[in-house]
């Protein structure tokens, strides 16, 4: 048990003291300001952090991943890691199409995805077709469940990747076209990548997950060890 400490603490001091940045990643229809409580949490941790936004209904995923791409390039840290919120997570790994092993690129040391539609989601079928997607945008019909989806042909990181899901408990809600446990939009299934390190089901819905307490908690955990803390309450 001392060991496997040392080993952490070591890697750890490692990490800080390399040149680390951790870049912030919203939603589809989020914003910065929704993921300020996770990006504070990290600086207090002594974390180099940028809460990264961009325009979710307008840009399509394949040029907001480029954004991303040039953007992290640009500020050319040693390591970098994620923390993305729902269809972040969907920004990251269009970001890794651009990849080249023959261009320079920061090492990606970690990501935490908070309820990511990594598998599409029930309500982008529901919505999809509809007339609704003037208004949505092009993102929508990326994020459907089919196998040919966006979504499910997007490259899967092969990085240490957190997944912390939403799920119902014993909370009141409800959503209908749902069947199985869910946190108000994304099953718990279709968060799933299938190579992730950990995987922690919180009771919390969906837009407030990353408000919530026990999830920073969470998010700073796997940061530091590559683990959720189970005994976290």
């Amino acid at each position: 048990m001392k060991l496997k400490f040392i080993v952490i603490l070591l890697v750890f001091i490692q990490l800080v003291s390399a040149n680390h940045k951790v870049y912030v990643v919203h939603g589809f229809g989020g914003f910065a300001l929704q993921m300020e409580k996770i990006n504070q949490g990290l600086i207090k941790e002594g974390y180099l952090t940028e809460n990264y936004s961009y325009p979710s209904f307008s840009e399509d995923l394949d040029s907001i991943g480029l954004d991303l791409y040039r953007k992290v390039q640009k500020d050319n840290f040693d390591t970098v890691s994620f923390v993305t919120h729902s269809m972040g997570a969907l920004v990251v790994r269009s970001m890794y199409q651009y990849m080249d092993s023959t261009v320079h690129f920061p090492h990606i040391f970690r990501i935490v995805m908070l309820a990511p539609p990594n598998k599409g989601t029930k309500m982008a079928d529901f919505y999809s077709g509809k007339r609704l997607n003037f208004f949505l945008g092009p993102n929508v019909e990326h994020m459907r469940t089919d196998s040919n989806s966006y979504a499910n042909k997007l490259p899967i990181p092969t990085c240490e990747v957190g997944i912390i899901a939403g799920a119902k408990g014993k909370k009141p809600w409800f959503n209908p076209f749902l069947k199985e446990d869910n946190d108000g939009n994304i099953s718990l299934s279709l968060t799933k990548l299938g190579n992730e390190k950990d995987f922690i089901a919180i009771p919390s819905i969906h837009d407030l997950m990353p408000l919530h307490k026990k999830v920073i908690k969470q998010i700073i955990s796997f940061m530091k060890t590559g683990s959720f803390n189970k005994n976290i309450v």
